[in-house]
């Protein structure tokens, strides 16, 4: 396969929820490092939570802009085009970039057959090689489902997480209890990194504090 326009890549990753499903996150974790070299320079901020992650990364990207930083920002869903997911500077993804991203990922999922990634994974992999080549001061990466498991988290190096309110969802997924999904939420928390969270409920309380 050759190189392709930006209609094509965007139908082939339209196309990946019929062939590829979610790995696990050691298989992230290792794509990443090949695409990257494990060299991601930029201040990393991690957002998880159930409600209020959207608002959180536009309050924070819109801070740091002010304060002078070029800041990456990698968000879901989108709502008409799937550059949307992935900003900088508050500047959607150009499609020659977003066509190169897409073109190392996929190079890199070839190789990998077996371990094809999934929707949301190939989208996350082409941001992190966008930033890499940008070079942001900050990223600022929103999960999509849950944490602990999420290909966000395959970064190892946050400067700061982010844990808004948390209410029941995808229980079938996360646990039918705030705890349980508390815990799928605080995966996102690194040992010696700063973490601010949002939370009245005493089980959901205990869990960040564990």
């Amino acid at each position: 396969m050759g190189q392709v326009t930006y209609e094509e890549a965007c139908e082939y990753i339209l196309d990946i929820p019929k062939f590829a499903g979610k790995h696990t996150l050691a298989d992230t974790k290792e794509m990443l490092g090949q695409l990257t070299g494990s060299r991601i320079e930029s201040k990393i901020i991690h957002v998880a939570g159930t409600n209020g992650k959207g608002s959180v990364c536009a309050y924070l990207q819109s801070i740091l802009r002010a304060a002078g930083f070029h800041v990456g920002m990698f968000i879901s869903p989108h709502l008409e085009t799937m550059r949307e997911r992935i900003l900088y500077d508050g500047e959607m993804i150009p499609q020659e970039s977003f066509v190169k991203a897409f073109e190392l990922v996929r190079e890199e999922s070839d190789r990998q057959k077996e371990k094809h990634p999934s929707f949301f994974e190939f989208l996350f992999l082409m941001g992190m090689c966008y930033f890499k080549e940008k070079e942001p001061d900050y990223i600022i990466l929103e999960t999509g489902l849950g944490g602990r498991l999420d290909a966000t988290n395959a970064v190892q190096n946050p400067v700061l997480s982010v844990i808004t309110t948390i209410s029941l969802e995808h229980t079938a997924v996360l646990g039918d209890t705030l705890s349980q999904i508390a815990k799928e939420k605080a995966g996102i928390l690194k040992q010696g990194v700063s973490a601010v969270y949002s939370a009245k409920e005493p089980e959901v309380i205990h869990v960040m504090e564990q």
